[in-house]
């Protein structure tokens, strides 16, 4: 039987395994789709998509799963179908089949998140629980960009089956990361000595009844489209298109923000460790209008903009250390009894949301000649997440004086 420690940092491995293999498919998918299997770009875009919208689909069934089933068993079976789905991505030969395999893995991916995140919170004390999410975030994202390095080797993109090594490294991956949360599922059971209560009578209704979680989900749209549903698409458009920055800089670019997340999120948690989550979501929030104002510089003085590029790159690193490592346990913190799934479900529904209806509005904006409206849109989201934050904190004050007065009457 494994120690919450021991079991917390097997579930950490396997986290981190998964994400390499998928890091060495997603930088290369939509080039391989596109021209080495000659489907066109449309067909290419249309399967991303089918990731978001698959995603969104089983965002609420995510968190029944996670509240009503073992964890472990839905984290595990969710891996496998990750495995699936990768390998129908590597063989599919149709549109039709690539969006179905796409849609999968977005499913499977949305199941898995919660179950994962419900794990995390059981084996971690709650004065630990920033830490937790902290080494996971690094894990993640170095396992990403080991991905990166590894699929640039294995894919050739001169044919149609040239890209499959990275998909088999990537299936294999996925098999090996369920195998090691099955490994931190020994002994589970018997470390449960209470069985929680069930959680049917509460539902999606009841969690978005909290004005609490409301001001969370807000938050984290607003968070989410003004930098990772940018990340993919909006961003590089914008600097490749309208500023004219190298695809070389941009490279530099990406590469220099996943650095400052590895180097600084550990020192910045045991830093703010004290500070309230919804006050460390408004400083995310401030920094990444600052951020936005950087990038926007460039429309101004075409000159700065490679230099001005890479800055932003770098300080959007600073604000992921505030927002990654707190999401998680705030959703944890203001789930009720039995519904910690369900809410952690809402956060992630939350988030995919605005990953499939960022770029859109990003590439609309784009595609009429608008770049500063691009990059007002997403002041416009950081100040929305920063005013958020503040009524976030103030619903979490009230909670927290609703539930002494309970207690006191109790």
């Amino acid at each position: 039987m494994l120690s919450s420690s021991r079991r917390l940092a097997v579930l950490l491995v396997g986290s981190s395994i998964g994400a390499v293999g998928w890091g060495a498919v997603l930088p290369f998918l939509y080039a391989d789709l596109a021209t080495a299997r000659g489907l066109g770009a449309a067909a290419a875009a249309v399967t991303f998509t089918a990731f978001a919208v698959g995603a969104l689909l089983a965002a609420p069934i995510a968190g029944r799963l996670a509240d009503d089933a073992d964890p472990f068993v839905v984290g595990t079976a969710a891996r496998l179908a990750m495995a699936t789905a990768i390998a129908a991505l590597a063989y599919g030969r149709t549109p039709l089949v690539l969006c179905l395999a796409a849609a999968g893995y977005g499913a499977a991916l949305s199941v898995m998140q919660p179950a994962t995140s419900v794990l995390l919170l059981e084996a971690t004390p709650s004065s630990r629980r920033r830490d937790a999410f902290a080494w996971q975030f690094i894990g993640q994202n170095l396992a990403l960009a080991l991905g990166g390095i590894v699929g640039g080797r294995l894919v050739h993109l001169t044919s149609p089956t040239g890209a499959r090594p990275a998909y088999a490294f990537a299936a294999v991956a996925a098999v090996l990361s369920a195998a090691v949360v099955a490994v931190a599922a020994r002994g589970h059971a018997a470390r449960v000595s209470t069985p929680p209560e069930p959680a049917e009578d509460v539902g999606y209704r009841e969690v978005l009844r909290v004005p609490a979680v409301r001001w969370l989900l807000v938050v984290t749209v607003l968070l989410t489209l003004a930098c990772y549903a940018q990340f993919d698409s909006g961003l590089p458009a914008y600097a490749l298109s309208v500023l004219s920055v190298r695809p070389s800089t941009l490279g530099t670019a990406v590469a220099l923000n996943a650095v400052m997340v590895a180097g600084l999120t550990g020192p910045v948690v045991r830093m703010t460790r004290s500070r309230p989550a919804a006050t460390l979501l408004a400083t995310c929030g401030v920094l990444w209008v600052g951020v936005w104002l950087v990038l926007g510089l460039p429309l101004l003085h075409r000159e700065w903009g490679s230099t001005l590029v890479v800055a932003g790159y770098a300080l959007f690193g600073i604000g992921e250390t505030m927002l990654a490592p707190v999401l998680s346990p705030l959703a944890g913190q203001l789930a009720q009894q039995g519904a910690a799934g369900r809410t952690l479900g809402a956060v992630t529904g939350a988030q995919t949301l605005a990953t499939a209806v960022g770029p859109g509005l990003s590439g609309a904006l784009l595609g009429l000649g608008a770049p500063a409206g691009f990059v007002v849109l997403q002041l416009l989201c950081c100040a929305g997440a920063v005013v958020g934050a503040r009524r976030l904190l103030r619903s979490m004050h009230r909670l927290k004086t609703q539930l002494l007065q309970n207690a006191n009457i109790g």
